[in-house]
């Protein structure tokens, strides 16, 4: 019997290594979709709390730059696959460095989410009329009351000048 639980927990512990993150590729549009499990285990190893989550990212020209006067939107599927309801759910987007001439919605509060549920947070990036040529990357965060729900991820994005000004 001893055996039993020895091998149950090993083909558990096996099954958990399996969860790391996924990326399923890029579309047309340059958008980019990943799952990311959180890393809060139990003492046993097995996950009590597994957030994952889908990221997208689309502006209206298509070509994969946010150009002057142009929004472009964030959307995170944030889905619940773990054994407990996550409660007061916000995730954040911070940047690794100060945008320029690009306003955000920085902070969306989400709510609970019980298990084997989905919610959804939209982030807005709009660029000014004289907005420069730039790499953007933010961190993506989200936590419940108790913290960190699911690793943080970086997501970037490029700007581009208006030409011939």
């Amino acid at each position: 019997m001893k055996n039993l639980c020895v091998i149950g927990l090993l083909i558990l512990a096996s099954l958990d290594i399996g969860l790391a993150q996924v990326i399923s590729g890029r579309s047309r549009t340059g958008s980019l979709s990943m799952s990311a499990p959180d890393s809060n285990q139990n003492p046993l190893g097995l996950r009590t709390k597994l957030a994952s989550y889908e990221l997208e990212f689309t502006e209206p020209s298509g070509d994969n730059f946010l150009e002057p006067r142009e929004t472009g939107r964030l959307r995170l599927m944030i889905s619940n696959v773990g054994k407990v309801a996550l409660r007061s759910v916000v995730v954040r987007i911070v940047p690794l460095s100060p945008p320029s001439d690009v306003t955000f919605n920085d902070s969306i509060d989400i709510g609970d989410i019980p298990v084997n549920a989905t919610r959804f947070a939209i982030f807005h990036f709009t660029a000014t009329e004289n907005v420069r040529s730039q790499i953007l990357t933010f961190q993506i965060d989200i936590h419940d009351s108790q913290g960190s729900v699911a690793d943080s991820r970086l997501f970037t994005f490029l700007t581009r000048a208006r030409k011939g000004g």
